[in-house]
């Protein structure tokens, strides 16, 4: 895929529209009192995507669940860290 740019490209978009829509949350979640003021949502939503991409990619690799449940489990203690 990286190598063809028609492929690349929904990609990148499909990124786009998952980074917006948790940004979106996230603020949404700061503006109820559900997160820490301080919490910086782009980045915590780069993260977010970043932890489940990673965690699909390390259970295929494994032919198994479990890296892509303890990566999001580990992803919802981070946030919790975050709530106020």
């Amino acid at each position: 895929m990286a190598a063809d740019e028609r492929l690349r490209e929904p990609a990148r978009e499909t990124f786009a529209v998952l980074h917006a829509c948790l940004v979106s949350v996230i603020e949404d979640g700061k503006a109820q009192g559900e997160f820490d003021a301080d919490l910086d949502a782009a980045r915590t939503a780069s993260a977010l995507s970043a932890v489940v991409q990673g965690g699909h990619t390390l259970a295929r690799a494994a032919a198994s669940t479990e890296p892509y449940d303890r990566a999001v489990r580990g992803a919802l203690a981070l946030l919790e860290s975050a709530r106020r």
